[in-house]
């Protein structure tokens, strides 16, 4: 690798760098892209470790998250297309988040409006046509948000993958960058290789798509960033719908109404656990399904770590515990443990900052990029490639 000189540089083979690299490449850029890890979609990453649902925009506001809010909705129709054209197991099911009071219909009202904003269709429904199309699911009112759905995470980051590669963007795994010395000239890149040798890299531009590890290469490029990421670990159990007829529910992402915590940093909102459907990936024949097993996730809290993926897991009885509100019949034995995920939270930021470093104008940072990142993944790198072209940003992205 030394010696080389590439016009851009991606850091992070995810679905984010892998839709990056992909816009850019088609576009007509020279692009590499550098992932530490030993293969792209591996389970090592927020990608593969992710509920896969597409999410339709509902929850954010134009106030404290304009780029979630502005991006979401647009990149969840991007992924809709982008799938159906591409083969990637996916469906639009659709997403009820349920309520029981009068104090839930104002919540929901209020995301209502908001979805409405950010061009996301939704309607408020009562209980007879929420019990038609999720009969288990307990409820008096719910908002539908028909655009939501679910996706097979990492047939997606194989396909963004390969359609990167074939516009002409080059993959190198097993390497991380570990240096970055700015020259008038270019971005010098060190990159290790798994036997410990530095190679260097020449980059007119970096692109900083590194998850979790963002803010270490932000801080490879400027020492002073002031940017950390706050790993929250998301703990998810499964059940099959199967088992008895009472559990036959999850054919829709079902959701509780939102409701406030107030933590020592400030008041939020949180989505609750719910019931996600799975997808499995297409067989030889290029087919696949909605699978058997249903979600019950995430269950979330501050990470030990950035790697925080074993150890043992809440206990059933705290994940059935959450849904008792609108599935009752679930019981802490009808679950099994399903996956780990870590967030890439940014301290101290609701929403994503993406824009040049503050001192060096040839480093992107993407930064935070929880989610609804995967979801966003294709209009993300629409507006960074926006960005390059000189195209008015969206206000607030930092």
């Amino acid at each position: 690798m030394a010696d080389q000189g590439v016009e851009i540089v991606i850091v992070g083979a995810g679905a984010l760098g892998c839709a990056m690299a992909r816009t850019l490449a088609k576009a007509g850029r020279q692009v590499m892209v550098l992932e530490k890890n030993a293969g792209v979609s591996r389970g090592e990453n927020q990608s593969s470790r992710n509920s896969g649902v597409i999410h339709a925009g509902i929850y954010y506001d134009r106030e404290t998250r304009p780029l979630k809010a502005a991006l979401c909705a647009r990149g969840a129709a991007m992924l809709h297309g982008y799938c159906q054209a591409h083969k990637v197991p996916h469906f639009k099911c659709g997403k009820l988040v349920v309520g029981h009071s009068e104090a839930d219909r104002r919540v929901l009202e209020m995301y209502h409006q908001r979805a409405a904003i950010n061009e996301a269709p939704t309607r408020i429904i009562e209980k007879d046509e929420a019990a038609a199309l999720e009969p288990n699911a307990l409820c008096q009112l719910a908002l539908l948000a028909s655009e939501s759905g679910v996706i097979e995470p990492t047939s997606l980051v194989r396909s963004l993958h390969a359609n990167a590669e074939a516009a002409g963007a080059v993959f190198v795994t097993d390497a991380e960058l570990c240096a970055v010395e700015r020259r008038a000239d270019a971005l010098i890149l060190g990159v290790r290789r798994p036997d410990g040798a530095i190679d260097e890299l020449a980059a007119d531009l970096l692109i900083n798509c590194g998850g979790l590890f963002s803010d270490e290469v932000a801080r490879l490029v400027n020492p002073a960033s002031p940017y950390c990421i706050d790993p929250m670990r998301g703990e998810a159990m499964w059940f099959w719908r199967g088992k008895r007829p009472a559990l036959e529910a999850g054919r829709m992402n079902v959701y509780p109404t939102p409701h406030r915590v107030e933590l020592p940093g400030g008041v939020y909102w949180t989505v609750g656990v719910h019931l996600t459907p799975t997808v499995e990936p297409a067989d030889a024949t290029g087919h696949w399904r909605m699978a058997d097993a249903v979600s019950v996730g995430p269950l979330n809290f501050a990470a030990k770590s950035k790697n925080d993926y074993g150890g043992v897991m809440r206990p059933n009885a705290d994940f059935a515990g959450q849904v008792q509100g609108f599935f009752p019949q679930l019981a802490s034995d009808d679950l099994q443990p399903y996956q780990v995920g870590i967030q890439a939270r940014l301290a101290g930021h609701q929403d994503w900052v993406i824009g040049r470093d503050d001192t060096e104008p040839r480093c992107i940072n993407l930064l935070g990029i929880d989610s609804p990142g995967l979801t966003s993944c294709l209009a993300i790198a629409e507006y960074v490639n926006g960005l390059l072209r000189g195209d008015r940003g969206v206000a607030g992205s930092g």
